[in-house]
């Protein structure tokens, strides 16, 4: 069954927005006050970027699945399945938190299992997108979904910070359950397209196959997609990590400030993914892929000052004030970075491996959090006196890969040239 769409937001296009917003705003409050609450009890970064880290192991895992999950069966009822069982792990998850005193343990099991239904959950709605938008519509229609992320994840930290300072994690439980069971109803109101793919293999052989598919693809057919896996790796593990846990851990131990402000600090970070997704909407077909690199090197410059201002004797709240504005600028960057790469791998592969191929995809930037943010909290608990030291390494890193994407599209822009030549010859 197709779908003939000539405009951007139609009534599937939207509901599936709709229930984003809602989804994505229980997942984020929830992942928001879990980990930070393991950080004000046990006062540890290490243990802190123990909890942010080995929660990815499931969603690794899961996403390959989700992927396969997704060009095979009814996207729609996947999603509903999937947004019904984190509803049912919640309510048990509460139950079990009124029995058991509240210990690092239960708190990596509960994201572990969060993490692998969002690993299945991703794909699935990235490779809805293309499905439900015109084609000349993708930028855009990328645009829109950050937008609604970047919302959500704006008042999430807030308004986890202010209830969980005043109520604890009960309310915040209560809010996750209410906004993942509205959302897997309004998935039943959403239509998209479905076909078929026939299979006579066993479950195991079907999965290294279908897996097999996608790696050719991304490496052999589209070599520029696997190249593109390793920037998101290198950058995820360095910059994006590095802020991950450093925001936090500046903020609380560095600065002595409390929670509410590092609740401030996530909201206004997320801001900058607001007008990162703007901004990329905006600009529309004018943000070509060759061009990718320079909010990469955007980013890295923009970082920074989070450095540069340790090294001078200044106020607490001078410190904390460029530490957000650096961050959220950068965020914008790396944004319309991610707007480009989407766009850029739905438009360019096949509806029927979408689902896998953005798993593959996925997969690597997954396993770059989870090291990178263990890795992380390590290097801010034996350098906390020296925080200037961390970042700058995570920028210079950072810069290595920029270096090395724009080298990767000037290659590129030449290979094309040259077949433009040789057929003109």
């Amino acid at each position: 069954m197709e779908l003939t769409v000539k405009n951007l937001w139609n009534k599937n296009f939207s509901l599936l927005i709709i229930g984003q917003i809602m989804s994505i705003f229980g997942n984020m409050i929830l992942s928001w006050a879990l980990p930070f609450y393991i950080l004000d009890i046990t006062n540890s970064p290490a243990i802190f970027g123990l909890v942010l880290s080995v929660p990815y192991i499931s969603l690794i895992i899961m996403s390959p699945i989700g992927g396969i999950m997704a060009d095979r069966l009814k996207k729609q009822r996947i999603m509903f399945w999937l947004d019904l069982i984190t509803t049912i792990i919640i309510v048990l998850y509460m139950a079990a938190n009124s029995l058991i005193a509240a210990a690092v343990p239960l708190v990596i099991v509960k994201l572990l299992a969060l993490n692998a239904i969002q690993g299945m959950y991703m794909p699935v709605v990235q490779s809805a997108v293309p499905a439900l938008v015109p084609q000349d519509k993708l930028i855009s229609a990328n645009s829109a979904v950050t937008v609604i992320n970047s919302l959500s994840n704006l008042i999430a930290p807030a308004a986890a910070g202010i209830l969980y300072g005043n109520f604890g994690l009960f309310p915040i439980l209560i809010i996750s359950v209410l906004c993942f069971a509205i959302t897997a109803v309004m998935d039943l109101l959403i239509n998209i397209p479905y076909k078929k793919q026939n299979s006579h293999e066993n479950v195991f052989q079907m999965i290294k196959d279908d897996m097999s598919l996608a790696v050719n693809f991304s490496i052999k057919e589209k070599p520029l997609l696997a190249k593109f896996a390793i920037v998101a790796f290198v950058f995820s593990i360095t910059i994006a990590s590095m802020l991950i846990v450093g925001i936090p851990v500046l903020v609380t131990k560095n600065l002595g400030m409390g929670m509410d402000m590092v609740g401030i600090s996530s909201s206004i970070m997320m801001v900058g993914g607001l007008l990162g997704g703007i901004l990329a909407g905006a600009l529309g077909t004018r943000l070509t892929i060759q061009k990718v690199y320079l909010p990469l090197l955007f980013c890295c410059i923009f970082v920074l000052p989070m450095g540069i201002i340790f090294l001078f004797n200044t106020s607490d709240f001078l410190v904390y004030v460029v530490i957000t504005a650096s961050s959220a600028i950068a965020l914008i960057c790396a944004t319309i970075c991610n707007i480009q790469f989407f766009a850029y791998v739905q438009g360019e592969t096949p509806s029927k491996l979408i689902g896998k191929v953005m798993s593959i995809l996925l997969i690597l930037p997954f396993l770059a959090n989870a090291l990178g943010q263990l890795l992380f909290g390590v290097l801010f608990e034996q350098f906390n006196e020296l925080p200037w030291l961390i970042i700058f390494l995570a920028v210079f890193l950072s810069f290595l890969i920029t270096i090395y994407t724009r080298h990767i599209f000037k290659n590129v822009i030449i290979s094309e040239n040259t077949k433009e030549q040789t057929c003109c010859s």
